[in-house]
């Protein structure tokens, strides 16, 4: 988990530098939306609903005008969870846990379309990577946790509007279709740990859609000679 967090930073700091862009959008803003899986689970069929709400960062880099590459990563907080088995319904309330998390980052090129100057649509696919992670603390001194790693694609598709050269304001959503994921469940008696299981899950799919609300920041380079020279408006 430590590792695929510090992966995450390196990755959504440097994508910026990764080459010379001519233009660079900065943007943070609120997300919501529902996640809807499927998988096999000792023989039994399992599909759960979950709905999350939080933060986004992204970075979208026009390298040749039109294209470019971007980074969007999100911090939620899932709230409630609805689970369809074999035996039914079953609505799990979040607020229980001592801690729930979810984190995740889409990583690939984007496509711009400009109507006018200042405003502009947006169209980005990409690799999606996805985790959670879940601290319970039962009666007495058992606990337990859990996390899982997803992988698949993302899209981010939207609109930005531009208010200044300086500052916009953007809304669009979040698309992403996992195909795989890995589960580790740790049990704790106190501090010891008495039980690990990890696991893939068989049959997995998941879906979601994440409408986003943001304002960011627009900068500029020109490149002449080989180098970036940056300049406070947009460029002629």
């Amino acid at each position: 988990m430590k590792k695929s967090m510090v992966f995450f930073v390196m990755l959504f700091c440097l994508s910026p530098l990764a080459f010379a862009q001519q233009e660079v959008w900065i943007s943070a803003g609120y997300e919501f939306g529902d996640f809807v899986d499927g998988y096999i689970y000792q023989g039994q069929e399992i599909e759960t609903v979950t709905s999350s709400h939080g933060m986004n960062i992204a970075s979208y880099n026009f390298l040749f005008n039109r294209f470019g590459i971007f980074a969007r990563g999100s911090f939620l907080s899932p709230k409630k969870t609805w689970v369809w088995d074999d035996n039914g319904m079953t609505t799990i309330d979040l607020s229980d846990y001592s801690l729930t998390f979810d984190s995740g980052l889409i990583f690939g090129m984007v496509y711009r379309l400009d109507f006018t100057n200042d405003f502009k649509s947006y169209f980005g696919l990409g690799i999606n990577w996805f985790t959670t992670m879940a601290l319970f603390s039962g009666a007495g001194t058992a606990s337990y946790s859990r996390d899982t790693n997803n992988i698949g694609i993302g899209g981010d598709i939207g609109v930005k509007v531009d208010i200044s050269d300086r500052f916009f304001l953007q809304i669009g959503s979040i698309l992403t279709l996992d195909f795989a994921r890995h589960e580790l469940i740790e049990t704790f008696t106190g501090t010891s740990l008495t039980h690990t299981s990890s696991r893939w899950h068989e049959k997995y799919l998941l879906f979601s859609a994440r409408p986003y609300f943001a304002a960011g920041l627009n900068f500029f380079w020109n490149i002449e000679n080989g180098r970036r020279r940056f300049i406070s408006g947009k460029p002629s």
